[in-house]
């Protein structure tokens, strides 16, 4: 397949590389030194059948509504404009276009998503379980808490009736029982750890994943662009692997 790329940081890199292994070729590519939004048509993108995007959140919203107006299939892994995801919904409607999207597109890290989605029943049924989202990210983190740290607690706060909302905030005294708290760390190099923890009176239960390299979320993004080509519609890495091997 053909691909363009957008971001060329370390990320697009990675994503250059395993596109590389996996028999695809990057057919353009965009950054601050070639924006995509300076591009006249969707010429620019060389025929591609989709876009990568892994650039910076003060572009992404416009990207996002270009791809749609083009008709190009996406995936995108920035973040910072979902706020606008309704509107997003009905640019993709009008340009009959694929965009799939991810706050993080490890693979382990949406079977983690699937898992909590199987077990959250019970624990809503196991008061005697509080819950919490830990994470830890590199000393060059923009965003605390991740965006992936509170995509786990938007699952959690759904699933868990007891709890009502998400506290990021340092606290400094007894925090609310319907509160589910979301911490941060940042810490040296590290590309990514994220804990769900579930704590009763008698034991505690951890989930944790953890990036080992810049190549998982590479191998979940090239996958999703293999899988988005052709479809219409939002997705969700949760999407792509319950529909994995299903037509378009």
């Amino acid at each position: 397949m053909q691909f363009a790329l957008v971001g060329t940081g370390r990320m697009g890199q990675a994503v250059d590389a395993v596109a590389a292994e996996r028999g695809h070729a990057i057919v353009a590519r965009f950054d601050a030194e070639a924006p995509l939004l300076d591009a006249r048509d969707a010429s620019a993108l060389n025929g591609a059948e989709a876009v990568i995007d892994f650039s910076i959140p003060e572009v992404a919203l416009d990207q996002i509504h270009r791809y749609a107006f083009w008709g190009v299939d996406a995936v995108v892994g920035t973040t910072g404009w979902t706020d606008h995801l309704d509107q997003v919904v009905e640019w993709v409607a009008e340009g009959q276009n694929g965009l799939l999207w991810a706050p993080n597109f490890s693979l382990g890290l949406a079977l983690v998503s699937r898992a909590l989605a199987g077990l959250l029943p019970l624990l809503d049924r196991l008061d005697e379980y509080d819950a919490a989202v830990h994470e830890v990210h590199h000393t060059g983190k923009l965003d605390s808490p991740s965006g992936t740290a509170l995509r786990l607690a938007e699952e959690l706060l759904a699933g868990l009736g007891r709890k009502t909302h998400i506290e990021a905030e340092t606290q400094h005294g007894a925090i609310d029982p319907a509160a589910l708290h979301v911490t941060s760390q940042r810490l040296g190099r590290v590309l990514g750890e994220h804990t769900v923890a579930l704590d009763s009176e008698v034991d505690q239960i951890q989930i944790v994943h953890t990036a080992k390299s810049r190549r998982a979320f590479a191998l979940g993004a090239v996958r999703a662009a293999e899988w988005v080509a052709g479809r219409q519609g939002v997705f969700t890495l949760e999407d792509m692997l319950q529909g994995e091997g299903t037509e378009g």
